[in-house]
């Protein structure tokens, strides 16, 4: 690399980011005029799908140019996300430094130097409008937004920057690695303020030097409203950690594997691992349809370039088709009324997308009660269920046929086509979804209908309850977002036709359990005891968790 001559040769491995959502008139410019400021320097950009042509420009310029890296995401997966790629493509690529930058001209690349240059002596610098000698071509509104933006930054969380929001920004990469990643999962504009508190929980040596803020140059702002709104509540967050946690110890550790959905290999922690032990002779027990084990917890990694949550391949229990085989669920016989109400509301959901009574085959029956609902609409019904406690009780309570055994095992010989395939709460179970919904394609004829329902990790409900979702359990090794789920579905020949919130039925006494088993063991134990007084009456839940998929097999 021929670097500038301001800039330390210990940089001699640079990279320079941005992001783009339709930038098609300023992204070629942009990329000539990083080349003309720093010539022979790597360029990544990540691309969200956009509509107006950007990544078919990107793609071009790419193949004339190696040193241009272009890596596509299937939709918009927010800003955030984009520069916490980055930050990891980065460091697992082996550069010396980061700098990175706003892809409609709004940063000047003849600045890039000079925050390289303040790089030798700091471990992360940012381009600054409001220090001494900075300035900005924002007017009335969007300047007060800023600016009290960065105010209220610099006075709640004690950080002597003048400038907190803008993504115009040089890292030091070895030091990079000691900053707490797990908590730099917000995929917004605020990540740009939480990333400064994070980097300086993690002890690095902040800086800042005075830049010339233009306003774009062609296109529209891509900030949301509400982004100012979440802005607000991410700052007040912020004070509070401030406040009771001055210093975070954890430091980022890389997880080694690809991803399931895309195979990318840039997957971040999302939250950590929280296993307790269980005893040999028991370990089925927390893969029962009803296990109370919430405070077990795998360890679950966000694929940074899909959007895809995931616990680690490494890391699912290598007997899983064994423990499913060995589940015996009593407290699921408990509810029973509860289960049949769930399904026959479920019934009624997917009906108008059905075609007239013929052959359905359900996988992952467990004991049969959506079945016998399905066969009393006239449905000819056939089961897949690896429980041979479950697949026993349907056949013996309801004369049901259920074939024993996993659904890939099963496939793998001849099986008459189905008019219907249906899928309950299983998606989130198996070591390979996307695999999974093409071995159910296999069970349909063309223009079959596949119902499925699973647990959705980017709902309100579990952003706002974090890692004490009550979904994150050990037997669950996928958590989708709407995003990634359309995406497998299209890939697996299915065109989606609903996806609409799934509502269970639960007694009040069970979904009460289930509330108490999010807390520790002796305070469980106490708040139970509460449960024996409620009356045994049948509520509808529906937090927008838990997803309804309705696909037309292609």
């Amino acid at each position: 690399m021929n670097l500038p001559s301001s800039v330390s040769k210990e940089f001699s491995r640079t990279l320079i980011f941005t992001a783009t959502y339709n930038e098609l008139e300023n992204i070629e410019d942009l990329l000539s005029d990083i080349w003309c400021a720093m010539p022979n320097t790597d360029v990544l950009v990540i691309d969200d799908n956009s509509q107006d042509g950007t990544g078919g420009m990107l793609d071009k310029i790419a193949s004339k140019n190696p040193l241009l890296k272009t890596i596509h995401r299937p939709e918009k997966l927010g800003l955030g996300m984009a520069h916490h790629f980055a930050m990891i493509y980065a460091i697992k690529q082996g550069y010396d430094a980061l700098v990175t930058m706003d892809a409609d001209h709004s940063h000047n690349p003849q600045d890039i130097p000079s925050l390289l240059q303040k790089l030798s002596d700091a471990d992360f610098v940012i381009g600054s409008r409001y220090m001494s000698g900075g300035s900005c071509d924002y007017t009335g509104y969007r300047r007060f937004v800023s600016v009290s933006a960065t105010i209220g930054a610099r006075m709640l969380l004690g950080i002597p920057l003048h400038e907190f929001t803008t993504s115009f920004r040089a890292f030091r990469l070895k030091e990079l690695r000691k900053v707490n990643f797990i908590k730099l999962h917000n995929h917004g504009y605020s990540f740009f303020m939480e990333s400064i508190f994070r980097l300086k929980q993690a002890g690095l040596r902040l800086m800042e030097t005075p830049i010339h803020f233009d306003d774009r140059k062609a296109g529209v702002s891509k900030i949301p409203r509400f982004e100012i709104l979440r802005g607000i509540w991410k700052l007040f967050c912020l004070t509070i950690s401030r406040l009771f946690n001055h210093r975070d110890p954890v430091s980022l550790s890389l997880i080694n594997e690809k991803c399931s959905n895309c195979s990318s290999v840039y997957l971040s922690e999302q939250f950590p691992q929280q296993l307790k032990p269980i005893p040999e002779d028991d370990r089925s027990s927390s893969f029962r349809c009803s296990s109370m084990a919430h405070t077990s917890k795998p360890r679950i990694a966000k694929c940074l370039q899909c959007g895809f949550s995931q616990v680690p391949y490494s890391e699912h229990p290598s007997d899983l088709e064994d423990l499913y085989m060995d589940v015996i669920d009593e407290d699921y016989l408990n509810n029973l009324h509860a289960k049949k109400k769930t399904f026959a509301h479920c019934f009624k959901r997917i009906q108008r997308f059905l075609p007239p009574p013929g052959k359905l085959v359900e996988v992952g029956s467990y004991c049969g009660l959506f079945l016998k609902e399905a066969q009393s609409h006239g449905w000819i019904v056939n089961g897949i269920e690896p429980s041979h406690w479950a697949a026993e009780y349907a056949r013996s309570t309801f004369g049901l046929n259920i074939i024993k055994g996993t659904l890939e095992k099963i496939v793998s010989t001849p099986m008459e086509e189905n008019d219907v395939v249906v899928c309950w709460d299983v998606l989130e179970h198996v070591r390979n979804p996307k695999e999974f919904l093409s071995l159910m394609s296999k069970l349909l004829k063309p223009g079959g209908i596949l119902a499925l329902s699973t647990i959705d990790i980017d709902a309100w409900f579990p952003r706002l309850l974090g890692k004490q979702w009550p979904w994150i359990l050990e037997m669950h090794l996928n958590y989708f977002g709407s995003g990634s789920l359309n995406q497998m579905f299209d890939e697996a020949g299915f065109d989606l036709v609903c996806v609409e919130p799934y509502r269970h039925y639960s007694s009040l006494r069970y979904a009460y359990r289930k509330f108490c088993a999010l807390f520790p063991e002796k305070l469980e134990k106490t708040l139970s005891k509460i449960g024996k007084l409620m009356p045994e009456i049948t509520l509808p839940v529906s937090l927008g968790d838990i997803k309804l998929y309705v696909g037309k097999k292609r």
